[in-house]
């Protein structure tokens, strides 16, 4: 299994780093994990063509996270050549009135012609899907809002956990425990907190409990000093660091991060 930081960036733009996207692969498969602007092209840069990925998973419904999904719908209806399977999509309870209203607004571009399946996971509790022969997907309700999730991708004795947008969150403490690599969102600095989101001191909090291997830090607004960020985790005695844009962790060699 892979990871890929496709956006390790926010909702402000910037030259370097894009809004929130991430790329899992196995064997099997490849599975976009939310995906803002520009996530497209950047799936393309590393070798995989969006309109061909086994499946998209969605933390929550945020622009910044999955405002790429309707130029991919779009993509992969007219092609050439247009997607001939059915494209399955995974994301927490109100994803399918979300679906409903693009399609009434977008009509028939949007409409792929072998279908697209949703699985809602509740947000009230776990949840389960087997998203190819070599990888699991489990979730957990996020402290936050537009049916948040955490994620945690499994695959041959591996794990990933991706925070998605949260407040302190037990569930993340307790969906991380084990994990190789924990990608985590750190959208406020300990000065100055955003409702709703994580700051570093609550981030190492979390990781001292639920001890994961290695910790990667994305999503980190202006007023957040990443250098001091990485730090407050580092104290905890695991491995941490501020990601980039196409930084990629493999399970093969889970502590050297590839381009």
């Amino acid at each position: 299994m892979t990871f890929t930081v496709l956006g390790s960036g926010t909702s402000v733009p910037t030259v370097d780093r894009g809004p929130a996207g991430h790329l899992v692969r196995t064997t099997t498969a490849s599975v976009l994990v939310d995906g803002g602007s520009g996530t497209l092209q950047r799936c393309a840069k590393t070798g995989v063509d969006p309109t061909a990925l086994t499946a998209g998973v969605y933390s929550h419904r945020h622009p910044d996270h999955c405002a790429d999904l309707l130029p991919l719908l779009f993509a992969m209806k007219v092609g050439p050549p247009a997607r001939s399977n059915a494209y399955s999509l995974y994301g927490g309870e109100g994803w399918q009135a979300y679906l409903t209203q693009l399609q009434e607004l977008y009509g028939k571009w949007i409409l792929l012609p072998n279908g697209l399946n949703l699985t809602e996971f509740p947000l009230d509790g776990p949840g389960c899907a087997q998203l190819a022969s070599d990888l699991v997907l489990r979730t957990a309700p996020a402290n936050h809002s537009a049916s948040a999730l955490h994620l945690r991708f499994e695959s041959e004795g591996h794990a990933v956990v991706f925070s998605g947008d949260t407040g302190p969150s037990a569930a993340l403490t307790e969906l991380t425990r084990g994990a190789d690599l924990l990608v985590c969102e750190c959208a406020g600095s300990d000065e100055q907190p955003i409702p709703g989101h994580l700051w570093p001191t609550a981030i190492a909090e979390m990781v001292r409990e639920a001890q994961p291997k290695t910790v990667w830090l994305v999503h980190m607004y202006p007023q957040v000093d990443p250098v001091q960020a990485v730090r407050t985790v580092e104290s905890t005695g695991i491995p941490c660091r501020h990601a980039s844009d196409g930084d990629t962790w493999d399970a093969s060699e889970p502590r050297l991060p590839r381009r």
